[in-house]
């Protein structure tokens, strides 16, 4: 073997290990976010996530996609929803999904929290002439809909991980089972716990769940509250199966593995 041989070997064992280094000094860097979790309250959470998601780079960065669903919600569309049926796509963002759905002959109503994404949803669907209403509405307050309006509702993209804490969310799907009519569809999204389902991950849940017993801190603090890009819930399942039952809706369609629910409203 050559000494060339060699030190081309040294050069390959230095940059694993050199990367080894680097992803555990990240891990150790992205505590510091983490503990915006437990030192802001649900309120300044809410706060920083509609900033991010109404600012600008946010909106032209989702106003260039088009024709966009990951192959389960696709696949899971194209099963359930039937055409002409009356759709609420919820946090639609700039109208990737309603625009889509719509064109498939669905009868769209969209709704999202970002006056900015509801206006770029909106141009985009007058350029393509498509017949889809939006409007900006908040999940975690009163839905702007009346009782038994729509066929199918959609929530794309994780987007129920979003809401914080779990009482948003009950009260969110409480509301979604009111505008959604008898027997009708309810295709959710979420972000899974990796590893265990049961158990969320993390070094740092020893010490929150301790920590939020304490006034400063945030008491709303939950097992699976995590800083991934934005503010996101990973659930475990039977805690989001249980939050389904509370709400009233029938689990028809379980894809835990691609974040992916199918409800019913009997």
């Amino acid at each position: 073997m050559s000494l060339r041989y060699y030190a081309g070997c040294g050069l390959l064992l230095l940059t694993r290990l050199s990367w080894k280094v680097l992803e555990q000094m990240r891990r150790v860097v992205s505590l510091s976010e983490q503990f915006a979790l437990i030192v802001w309250t649900t309120s300044e959470i809410d706060r920083y996530s509609r900033n991010q998601w109404n600012s600008w780079p946010s909106v032209r960065n989702y106003s260039g996609m088009d024709h966009w669903l990951n192959a389960t919600e696709q696949a899971l569309s194209e099963r359930y929803f039937s055409k002409n049926g009356a759709l609420l796509n919820l946090a639609c963002g700039a109208g990737r999904e309603a625009l889509l759905l719509s064109r498939q002959g669905l009868r769209v109503t969209a709704c999202d929290w970002s006056p900015r994404m509801v206006a770029e949803a909106r141009r985009r669907a007058q350029e393509a002439s498509l017949p889809v209403r939006f409007a900006v509405a908040d999940l975690i307050h009163d839905l702007p809909y009346p009782e038994k309006a729509f066929d199918y509702l959609f929530l794309p993209y994780i987007a129920y991980s979003y809401i914080f804490p779990r009482w948003r969310r009950v009260r969110f799907l409480r509301q979604a089972h009111s505008v959604l009519k008898p027997n009708g569809i309810f295709i959710i999204s979420f972000a899974a716990a990796s590893g265990d389902p049961r158990v969320p991950a993390g070094p740092s849940e020893w010490l929150f769940m301790r920590l939020r017993r304490w006034v400063p801190f945030n008491r709303e603090y939950e097992p699976g509250d995590r800083f991934a890009v934005t503010f996101t819930h990973f659930f475990r399942s039977e805690e989001l199966a249980q939050e389904f039952r509370e709400a009233e809706f029938v689990i028809k369609e379980w894809l835990w593995d691609h974040g992916c629910a199918v409800l019913v409203k009997q």
